[in-house]
């Protein structure tokens, strides 16, 4: 069966996403996936999600439909799909990082990464910056 790594980028509906909201799609997400065998990581930066999934092609594929259609996010992008070998977040049926949360020296050293806006960190668009962004997200959960 083939696998597959789906990365895309939402903003939520509100203006200040609670700590009690994230918890709980990061909860709730966690459970679903580890029933589809989908592992991945969730970056939450102000309103901001970059969210990367990876699985069986059609449970991830039928995840991002149902991903897209929720009204908690809007402007639910696409930035990069590809058949995978190899998991690179396999460690977490859903892995949450608040890019806000993050200790000072660390937050500073991101910051220094990516742009900035407002002190908010701006989730990019280029594909191998993202993909950099999401392995940064990864080593500050191990």
């Amino acid at each position: 069966m083939s696998e597959c790594r789906l990365i895309y980028k939402s903003l939520s509906t509100d203006d200040f996403v609670s700590n009690e909201t994230v918890k709980d799609i990061a909860e709730k997400g966690a459970a679903n996936n580890k029933q589809q065998n989908i592992t991945g990581l969730l970056v939450l930066s102000g309103n901001q999600f970059l969210q990367v999934l990876e699985g069986p092609t059609p449970e991830v594929n039928a995840l991002f439909r149902k991903i897209s259609g929720d009204e908690r996010h809007t402007q639910v992008h696409l930035l990069h799909y590809e058949l995978i070998q190899h998991r690179q977040f396999e460690d977490w049926s859903m892995r949450l990082v608040d890019l806000w949360d993050i200790p000072g020296s660390v937050r500073e050293f991101i910051r220094s990464k990516y742009r900035c806006v407002e002190d908010i960190i701006q989730i990019p668009t280029d594909a191998m910056v993202v993909h950099a962004l999401l392995l940064d997200a990864r080593a500050l959960s191990r």
